[in-house]
C-alpha cells in the first residue's frame, strides 16, 4: 500500500474532547466542530462544555506552512492576550494546561497542528447598525493599543512590515496569478508600489509617533467582537496579531466592515470612540488609506491559492 500526504484534516470530535480531558483541569468535556471552513487558510474551531455546560472554545490551528508558522508565533498571540486579561482588557483569553502552558500539539495526518482552549466570549455578535456599539468598538480597539504599549513579549512573531504585507504578497501574486489576466495584475501590482511609497513617505517624516507601532489585532472585525447584557465588549480570535501599525488595525476594520461605505453616523461613531481613548496623528489618520489598499493586496495574496480543499481561485492558473 502506498502512503500518500495528507493536505488538511479534521480531528475527530471526541478524540480532541478526550485530549481536554486529559490535559485540562475542567473534568470530562464534550466537542463539537462548529466552524468547518474548507479553505485551508482557515483553523478549525471546536465548541467545548464540560458538565456543568460552561463553555470553551478549542482552536486547531491550521499547518504552519501557510503563513510561515512556528511555535513562537503561536506562544506569542496567546503570551499577549493573557497580558491584556491581567490589564483587565476584555478578550477571550488562553486556559493553561496542567502543565502550566497554554499551547498543546497533535500528530494531525498532515503534520504538526498546535491547538489552544479559549474562553468563550459572552454576549451577541456586534450590530454594524448600532452607533453605540460602533463606539464602543472603537474605544476598546484604542485601549488594547494603548494598553500594549507597555507589552515586551518573550517570544518571536512575523511583524506586519512592508516586508511581509506588500514584498511578499506581490511575490506570491505573481508567481500564482492566471497569466492570462495581466492587465488585471499589473493593477494590483501598481497598486501595491504606489500604497508603500505613501506608507514611506509617512514613516520617514518629522510627524512620526512612537506609538504607531505596537501589538496589534491584525483582523479586528463585527463578526469577532461580541457585547454581554451590560453592553461590555469582547474581542476573540488574535490569530492574525503581531507587531503592525495601529493604523493598520483601523484600515483593517473598516475593510472587514465596509464601514467607509456605510453612513457618516457610523463610521464616526467608530472614530469618535477610538479617539476617546487614542486620538490619532496626522500621520496615522493619513496612513489609513495606502493600509486599506496594503491590506487587500495582502489578502488577495492570502486567497491566491493553488493548492489544498479548494484547488485553485479564479486569480491562480489552473
Amino acid at each position: 500500500m502506498t502512503q500518500i500526504r495528507v493536505a488538511r484534516s479534521f480531528i475527530d470530535s471526541d478524540a480532541l474532547a478526550e485530549v481536554i480531558t486529559n490535559e485540562y483541569d475542567l473534568g470530562p468535556v464534550s466537542c463539537q466542530l462548529f466552524s468547518k471552513m474548507v479553505r485551508t487558510q482557515d483553523n478549525d474551531h471546536y465548541l467545548v462544555r464540560t458538565a456543568d455546560n460552561t463553555r470553551y472554545v478549542a482552536r486547531i490551528y491550521q499547518l504552519g506552512t501557510p503563513l510561515g508558522r512556528e511555535e513562537s508565533d503561536y506562544l506569542y498571540e496567546l503570551d499577549w492576550l493573557n497580558f491584556l486579561k491581567a490589564n483587565d482588557v476584555s478578550v477571550s483569553y488562553p486556559l493553561a494546561r496542567r502543565d502550566g502552558r497554554f499551547l498543546g500539539s497533535v500528530d494531525a495526518p498532515e503534520g504538526l497542528r498546535y491547538y489552544a482552549l479559549f474562553s468563550f466570549a459572552p454576549g451577541q455578535v456586534m450590530s454594524l447598525d448600532n452607533a453605540e456599539q460602533l463606539y464602543q468598538c472603537g474605544a476598546a480597539i484604542a485601549r488594547i493599543h494603548v494598553v500594549s504599549n507597555q507589552y515586551k513579549s518573550p517570544y518571536q512573531r512575523q511583524p506586519m512590515n512592508l516586508e511581509y504585507l506588500v514584498d511578499k504578497s506581490v511575490e506570491r501574486i505573481k508567481r500564482l496569478w492566471d497569466k492570462s489576466r495581466k492587465d488585471d495584475l499589473d493593477l494590483v501590482i501598481t497598486s501595491a508600489q504606489e500604497a508603500k511609497e505613501e506608507m514611506l513617505a509617512l514613516l520617514h517624516n518629522e510627524e512620526e509617533t512612537p506609538d504607531s507601532w505596537g501589538p496589534i489585532g491584525g483582523d479586528f472585525h463585527n463578526a469577532s467582537v461580541r457585547f454581554d447584557k451590560n453592553g461590555i465588549p469582547t474581542f476573540f480570535n488574535f490569530d492574525l496579531c503581531g507587531p503592525g501599525w495601529r493604523a493598520y488595525d483601523i484600515a483593517a476594520f473598516l475593510l472587514n466592515t465596509n464601514l467607509m461605505h456605510r453612513s457618516e453616523e457610523q463610521s464616526e461613531a467608530f472614530f469618535a470612540g477610538y479617539y476617546s481613548e487614542r486620538p490619532l496623528s496626522r500621520n496615522e489618520h493619513a496612513a489609513i488609506s495606502p493600509l486599506l489598499t496594503i491590506r487587500r493586496v495582502w489578502l488577495t495574496s492570502l486567497f491566491t491559492v493553488s493548492t489544498g480543499m479548494t484547488g485553485h481561485t479564479f486569480i491562480a492558473s489552473i
